[in-house]
């Protein structure tokens, strides 16, 4: 039972998180973003110092928050958490709201709607939720709908990531150390494998939904995660995980952010002395080049010298393959990209086929051919089917193959409409998290030894005998580089 309370704990620890992520007035917060013609109203019934190109809006206390910040000309900005500081920004009190409500009607209906929807009793509490507790089947129509409120709720949902990504990880443990012991847990804890099944699909709608509007929101929130950007590519949360499905969602974070990541996905390319590092470093710099024209030609240039792994060396040959693969798909000289599109459209229309073979003939979403099952449909298919990359070469290709249209799609378009998620609706069994569990138990992260590099120079640690002053590898053999 100590798994069992220490599994449950992980999943109400992550849960709580979910209701501290909403805001206590987002009706009012979503009006005011979402009717221009009203803000500017607020902002000229207010006296705003000279030249401050900005305001924050207080929606409660006035020095708390939380606060919407807004331009002068009324263009939403972001939008700052309770306790978050809007540093010398003018602010315009609630108080001050409260005495414009009296002119304006419209204002003073939506404040009793923001308190009426405070604690959690509306849709946007469920809305939220939803990211959380629908796993694999949050449809088209709620990611649209929760991408309404993203501008609010950036940096929450970030903060959600990593927590989901940190419960993940020791939740896995306890179960792997539980497995070890017997092949199968007792029926007792399907209530945890479910939570955990949750929690793994949460992953890659969190990376969609905090990055969707760019990083602009996430920057102006913390100055860590300006250190972040620049030491860390966000999809290495998920593609640690090593599900095809889950990993492009957070390429597709990395490309959409683009060039703030750039220095991060560099990081993880050279460093990179894993299978799953090397897929994460490609990916993530081939999502940028894609998505980003003006960095492509920087990015071509560093995967066309390869990593630092040699092709005889253990898993030498893969590296090479990934790097190769992801070089020719990002260098426009080589390949078209409509070929990779259409490789995922017949992946995915398999793919479809499979998914629905239990309909009935005639049924709306099931088709006799490939052929016939309608392009957006199948490219989105064939990334939402969960394939193990760890153990399977071709599934890790595959992901290269969907990078492309992967890239450069919206935030919907990663997801399956509601109506076909329900025609191909198989319900979940423990078995399914028992699968995610034993991709890690099957295939252990080992590390890629990287050969040295001989110079055919002084030793680098040692001073140039050009007499600068400076070491070998700071001087001369970096000239030689350049």
């Amino acid at each position: 039972m100590a798994l069992f309370s220490a599994l449950m704990g992980h999943a109400h620890h992550f849960l709580s998180r979910l209701d501290r992520v909403s805001l206590p007035h987002a009706e009012l917060a979503l009006g005011l973003y979402n009717d221009v013609p009203l803000l500017l109203f607020i902002l000229q019934s207010v006296r705003l110092p000279e030249g401050a190109p900005r305001v924050a809006i207080s929606l409660d206390h006035p020095t708390n928050g939380p606060f919407l910040v807004v331009t002068r000309e009324g263009r939403f900005v972001t939008c700052l958490g309770e306790g978050m500081s809007p540093g010398e920004l003018p602010v315009i009190a609630r108080g001050q709201l409260d005495g414009i409500a009296t002119k304006v009607g419209v204002l003073r209906a939506r404040m009793a709607d923001a308190l009426q929807m405070a604690g959690g009793k509306g849709g946007v509490s469920k809305l939220l939720r939803r990211i959380h507790e629908a796993g694999e089947e949050l449809s088209r129509e709620e990611v649209l709908a929760i991408s309404g409120l993203q501008p609010l709720y950036a940096f929450e949902f970030l903060q959600c990531l990593f927590a989901a990504a940190g419960d993940l990880k020791d939740a896995r443990d306890l179960f792997l150390r539980e497995l070890r012991r017997a092949d199968r847990l007792k029926p007792q804890y399907n209530t945890a494998l479910r939570t955990y099944w949750n929690t793994f699909w949460s992953l890659g709608h969190f990376s969609v939904l905090a990055t969707l509007d760019g990083w602009a929101p996430l920057e102006r929130a913390s100055d860590t995660m300006v250190k972040l950007g620049e030491n860390f590519p966000l999809s290495w949360i998920t593609v640690r995980e090593g599900v095809t499905s889950l990993a492009l969602k957070g390429a597709w974070a990395v490309g959409r952010i683009g060039k703030p990541q750039l220095a991060g996905a560099k990081l993880r390319y050279r460093g990179a002395n894993t299978q799953l590092s090397i897929l994460d470093g490609c990916l993530g710099l081939g999502a940028i080049a894609l998505r980003h024209a003006k960095l492509s030609a920087e990015i071509s240039k560093l995967m066309a010298t390869g990593p630092d792994v040699g092709p005889e060396q253990i898993f030498g040959k893969f590296v090479h393959q990934v790097n190769d693969i992801a070089h020719r798909m990002i260098h426009a000289d080589n390949i078209k990209t409509e070929d990779f599109v259409h490789a995922q459209r017949v992946l995915g229309g398999a793919s479809w086929m499979a998914m629905t073979k239990h309909l009935p003939p005639g049924a709306p979403y099931r088709f006799e051919r490939i052929e016939d099952v309608p392009e957006e449909l199948a490219l989105c298919a064939a990334i939402n089917v969960p394939l193990d990359f760890m153990g399977n070469v071709e599934s890790a290709f595959n992901m290269f193959v969907a990078l492309p249209w992967v890239a450069r799609a919206t935030p919907e378009q990663l997801y399956l409409p509601r109506a076909a998620i329900r025609a191909r609706s198989i319900p979940w069994q423990p078995k399914d998290t028992m699968e995610l569990l034993r991709l890690h138990e099957k295939n252990p992260i080992r590390k890629v030894h990287t050969r040295p590099v001989r110079s055919s120079g002084p030793p680098r640690q040692e001073p140039c005998p050009c007499g600068s002053g400076k070491k070998y590898k700071r001087c001369c053999e970096e000239a030689k580089q350049a």
